[in-house]
């Protein structure tokens, strides 16, 4: 699972968000080997950006891993239209070691040109100035919501935190007041919500259905609180990781990441059920930007264009990520058949509650501040 997969990122424990959140400065390393933005033209219409992209011939992100959100699936369709390569430098980084990356991978060849930083990092990466202006040309079809007022991020997709569950192991969960059930004793993981947009995504969902808002998802630190101190929480590295050796039976993340494991946990035995808890729907977006001093400034701006495209908006949903185009692409007929099927059902889409960025950006605190005490230190 993407930002909470790689063992590393539990051995970081607090650090890579505390670093994010609080603009402790780092230095950046090596030479100027990479070519900056500055250096470079950059286009100023969508046609002269393709142009100019195509001359670049690369695309460095960081933290797309192939199986999220059909990844894999977009890198080949852009390379195909565009003939342009992509490398991916730390596909399954969190968003916090994302921002990291960037700073300290300035002027190396791997330095990044766009990012996939979740909804609580956003904010952390333009106050350090990290991110260009630019506003795709789709940019008027994006929810208020979706995209940054000032132009320096766009949300291309968002999801609906999920509890999947392996069947073959224990009945099938619906809400978060079902984990309360002894049957579920030391078989729920979840991954480190101080490093991952997605685990914080469950704190929240937890915290809907307990009580709590937007404004305070203290309630869902206590309900995992009271899960840890009650023998309830599994150790893992990762959700695939923890259904496939059966170190936990109850994983919790997006809805579109269980579409990227489920044939690797099934040749496995798993039976895998996924539901989105009832009573607590909380969904979220990722951002993506066109970095300062991208070495590849052009075929930046053109991704972005790609993945808020129908083409990649299209792919995105047949994989269960929600496009942020999806309104007006099904108002006008070019979200697919195929496409539509791989979302959530549509009263899910209509129930999904999104924070703004000063109640992620509070989330984001309330947890670096409280899971270690009140929740890690009892795993």
């Amino acid at each position: 699972m993407k930002r909470m997969v790689m063992t590393n990122i539990w051995r970081k424990g607090v650090t890579g968000l505390l670093v994010a959140l609080l603009g402790i400065t780092m230095s950046a390393c090596g030479t100027s080997s990479a070519q900056s933005e500055s250096d470079t033209k950059v286009g100023s219409n969508l046609e002269e950006i393709t142009k100019l992209a195509k001359q670049e011939g690369k695309l460095e992100l960081i933290g797309y891993p192939e199986t999220w959100a059909g990844y894999g699936d977009s890198f080949k369709a852009f390379t195909k239209k565009y003939g342009i390569k992509i490398h991916v430098s730390s596909p399954d980084a969190s968003s916090a070691e994302e921002i990291q990356s960037i700073q300290t991978l300035k002027g190396q060849p791997s330095q990044p040109d766009v990012p996939d930083l979740g909804y609580s990092f956003t904010d952390p990466a333009k106050q350090k100035n990290l991110l260009s202006s630019y506003t795709p040309s789709v940019a008027n079809e994006l929810p208020a919501n979706l995209k940054d007022p000032d132009g320096k991020w766009v949300g291309a997709y968002y999801g609906v935190l999920s509890i999947g569950v392996d069947e073959s192991k224990v009945p099938a969960v619906t809400s978060w007041k079902d984990l309360l059930k002894p049957v579920y004793k030391g078989k729920i993981y979840i991954g480190n919500p101080r490093e991952g947009a997605s685990q914080l995504a469950a704190v929240a969902s937890a915290a809907l259905a307990n009580g709590g808002s937007l404004d305070n998802i203290q309630p869902g630190i206590d309900f995992f609180s009271k899960l840890a101190k009650d023998g309830y929480l599994a150790k893992a590295s990762g959700t695939a990781q923890a259904l496939t050796t059966g170190q936990a039976a109850v994983v919790l993340d997006w809805n579109y990441n269980f579409n990227g494991i489920r044939d690797e946990v099934e040749k496995a035995g798993v039976k895998l059920t996924v539901n989105v808890p009832t009573d607590g729907v909380f969904g979220n977006y990722y951002a993506q930007s066109a970095l300062v001093d991208a070495p590849h400034p052009n075929a930046a701006r053109l991704w972005l264009e790609w993945l808020l495209s129908d083409d990649g908006a299209n792919i995105y949903a047949e994989h269960g990520a929600i496009p942020a185009r999806f309104q007006e692409m099904k108002k006008v007929g070019t979200l697919t058949k195929e496409a539509e099927a791989g979302l959530p059902d549509a009263d899910t889409l209509k129930r999904i509650s999104f924070p703004n960025i000063e109640q992620g950006n509070k989330m984001s605190q309330l947890v670096v501040k409280n899971w270690g005490s009140q929740v890690a230190n009892f795993e």
